[in-house]
């Protein structure tokens, strides 16, 4: 008995030790310290970019296609009185409809398995490079997301998949019993569903804990699929403590992050932009870095990693971080600018004014062809502005200014990098911006010209080519994404790079003018409004 005690001692003993402490603290200054980390993050919302600019280009393309045949007041008529499944019933709209339909959610599933298999490959490389390297280049974000995305869109797909396929199922039974509800055996199921539903999320929940090192194996030993899973299960469930203290925290700081705001809400200060800011640039690579770092000194072969004094934390994100993230803006508005006045750019720039334009043309076709009516009996009405900007104190509005540049800001990173989609997303979002203004543009929606370029031109005359200018670099990496994929060599492989770093740099440089905008947006544009007729 006291050979299997000493044993047992022994191999308790023998256990790896990880400190969540020292990883996490590395962590941030790994993140201080390579700044291109931040560059998969942003990739992440290039591929919603790229997603929705396959609806929005359904969208517009039969919209305009029914106001040519002259079918689209019908349609939207259809769509008020019956919701979309009206519209697919209707026998003379369904065979084009739907055909469309099934093509788009193909499209859809394909690309966002296939795109976010580049991006967390590219992510989770890169993670694993900066923690050991001094420089970490721009080019490295391409070569990592290169590496492995076939290996990582399926291991994405299978780990989604066994961990919230019991949530997906509960869920899906209670909106098949809710269908039925109207009777007494309806109202029986959607019971039964409800019950059910909670302990299939809470086992959704459970799984979560056990995958979530899926990713980072894929990267750090070179396995994909079950086996990647079967992995993060056998290291999270050999590392229960630390794997529960990573779950915590993430759930803490998001926790945190949402009462900000749902509170900030209940006083009329919008912080969502912001908050989705700090996750996007600050939170979640810091904590992917760390999850990512966890595994890897769950490896027996690897040592664990040694104490190392650091400088606190909260001093650097207070006063350094600041200072550096202005040379990063001023170094961004000299590469606008000369992305700007180059000549070789010039035909970059004629696109994506062309992509508005002709958004603006077709905005204002299939709005006075059906569209503004279907507004008007929606209950919009001409010459009011949102009701919104009413409401809010006078001290709130700077806050909702700030709320503003921030999510244009964050649209037009999104739109420059999903240029990567060969420049068709970056195009296709500029002339769907377009079309909304085209909309919009309709007589029967503003009453006058001159209201309504009061309620655009104030703010917009600075948002506006700053988004074509994120449209035109979007175009340019798209070109250079097809030169590097079809015209193979390592001076069209270094041409992406460079761009995608310019990329970069020119959305980071568009920061204080969309500032600057979203602040006349917010307390400038409301008043000119007013002086031209706008009720609020």
């Amino acid at each position: 008995m006291l050979e299997l005690g000493e044993l047992a001692r022994n191999a308790l003993l023998g256990l790896k030790r990880i400190f969540f402490d020292r990883i996490f603290e590395r962590s941030f200054w790994t993140w201080r310290k390579h700044p291109a980390i931040i560059i998969p993050t942003m990739l992440g919302s290039a591929l919603q970019v790229i997603l929705q600019s396959i609806v929005t280009l359904v969208v517009m393309t039969l919209l305009t296609s029914w106001a040519l045949s002259g079918t689209l007041s019908r349609v939207l008529v259809t769509y008020g009185n019956s919701g979309l499944l009206g519209v697919f019933q209707d026998p003379a709209v369904s065979l084009t409809i739907v055909p469309v339909f099934v093509v788009m959610l193909v499209a859809l599933v394909l690309i966002a398995i296939v795109g976010a298999g580049y991006v967390y490959s590219s992510e989770y490389g890169i993670y694993v490079e900066a923690w050991s390297k001094d420089s970490v280049p721009v080019k490295s974000v391409l070569e990592n997301g290169s590496r492995r995305w076939r290996a990582m869109a399926w291991t994405l797909f299978l780990s989604n998949l066994i961990t919230w396929g019991p949530a997906v199922i509960g869920y899906a039974l209670i909106i098949a019993s809710a269908a039925s509800v109207n009777s007494a055996t309806g109202v029986i199921a959607l019971l039964t569903a409800l019950s059910v539903f909670q302990p299939l999320l809470f086992a959704s929940l459970i799984l979560s804990v056990f995958t979530v090192y899926s990713y980072p194996v894929v990267v750090v030993d070179g396995v994909s699929g079950l086996r990647a899973i079967r992995q993060s299960f056998r290291v999270a469930s050999h590392n229960l403590g630390i794997t529960l203290t990573y779950s915590l925290v993430r759930i803490i700081f998001q926790g945190l992050l949402l009462l900000v705001v749902f509170f900030a809400g209940t006083i009329g200060l919008p912080l969502t932009s912001l908050i989705t800011v700090i996750l996007s640039f600050l939170l979640t690579p810091i904590l992917h870095l760390t999850k990512t770092m966890i595994y890897y000194y769950a490896g027996p072969s690897v040592p664990e990693m040694p104490f190392e004094l650091s400088s606190p934390i909260w001093p650097d994100v207070l006063r350094r971080l600041p200072r550096a993230a202005w040379v990063k803006i001023k170094t961004g508005l000299a590469e606008g600018f000369r992305f700007v006045t180059g000549p070789r750019n010039l035909p970059f720039h004629i696109l994506s004014t062309l992509a508005f334009a002709l958004g603006i043309y077709s905005g204002y076709y299939v709005s006075v062809n059906g569209v503004a009516g279907f507004f008007l009996s929606s209950g919009y009405q001409p010459g009011h502005g949102n009701s919104l900007l009413a409401n809010l104190p006078v001290p709130a509005l700077p806050v909702l200014g700030i709320d503003i540049f921030l999510n244009n800001w964050l649209v037009s990173i999104a739109t420059a990098l999903s240029g990567l989609g060969f420049g068709a997303p970056s195009f296709v979002t500029i002339m769907f911006n377009g079309f909304i203004l085209g909309v919009l543009l309709a007589p029967q929606l503003s009453p006058s010209l001159t209201m309504f370029l009061a309620a655009i031109l104030p703010h917009g005359i600075i948002e506006i080519p700053s988004f074509v200018l994120s449209g035109s670099v979007g175009i340019r990496l798209g070109y250079a994404a097809w030169k590097a994929r079809f015209r193979r060599g390592p001076e069209n492989s270094e041409y992406l790079s460079k761009t995608l770093r310019l990329a970069v740099y020119v959305v980071v440089g568009l920061a204080p003018l969309f500032f600057i905008a979203g602040l006349i947006e917010a307390d400038i544009t409301p008043f000119i409004m007013r002086m031209f007729g706008w009720i609020f």
